[in-house]
């Protein structure tokens, strides 16, 4: 019988996650079923009282409260890799320069709107804007969406001068619903978040374990850089 490996992981690695699976999959004919979602999604998965998945994928202070509450197996942690955040708009139209953190104040202000979602990259985007000084000035073009698939979709779909932000493995990932990255944001305002990827389970099977193994190979960090996702 096959084995069938669950795995939860942020929407923002799927991209590479997906690939991994795949060559993973190819070489040893083990199967997944793989979802993914935001990281409120998955704190309300692994803090439940539903069944849990063999392998979950993470920002690292989402794991770092796994661990404290005892929901994983704090040894298997690993590094999968750091994710930026970058501007996006639809395909098409001009690029904003956003080489400084006033270019990127006077993209937002001159935007028809503001687009971000509700998830990790969404929560530092709010903190920026209030940074930057202009809440109360684009509060009322502001969209917010629950998920980067959501959130690229109504930029892909969008029309005048929108302006979105997202992780850009998310943004990548829809390179053909007519998005396209700007660049990341500029150093003074970069934002990075590491992804780590653990066992639930003290008892974990070795097919389970493989998997987290194979995430630390040289084949797997070259699919993961592929996808945006670059080594920590």
């Amino acid at each position: 019988m096959v084995k069938k490996i669950s795995l939860l992981s942020a929407g923002a690695l799927q991209r590479g996650i997906v690939a991994c699976i795949d060559a993973y999959c190819s070489d040893t004919g083990f199967k997944f079923y793989a979802s993914f979602s935001t990281s409120p999604e998955i704190k309300a998965v692994m803090e439940g009282i539903d069944e849990k998945p063999d392998i979950v994928v993470a920002p690292k202070a989402l794991m770092v409260r796994f661990r404290n509450r005892k929901l994983l197996d704090a040894d298997t942690c690993i590094a999968v890799g750091d994710v930026e955040v970058g501007v996006v708009v639809r395909s098409g139209v001009k690029k904003p320069n956003i080489d400084l953190p006033a270019d990127v104040r006077e993209a937002m202000l001159k935007a028809d709107c503001v687009l971000y979602n509700e998830a990790t990259s969404g929560i530092y985007i709010q903190k920026m804007i209030k940074e930057l000084g202009i809440t109360n000035q684009v509060k009322n073009k502001t969209e917010r969406y629950p998920s980067a698939a959501a959130l690229m979709e109504r930029i892909g779909a969008g029309q005048g001068n929108e302006i979105g932000f997202g992780q850009i493995p998310a943004i990548r990932r829809f390179f053909g619903h007519g998005v396209v990255v700007v660049g990341p944001l500029p150093q003074e305002l970069s934002n990075t978040t590491t992804y780590v990827a653990a066992i639930t389970s003290l008892q974990a099977s070795n097919d389970v374990k493989g998997f987290l193994e194979f995430l630390e190979m040289p084949t797997a960090q070259r699919i993961l850089n592929a996808a945006g996702i670059v080594s920590s």
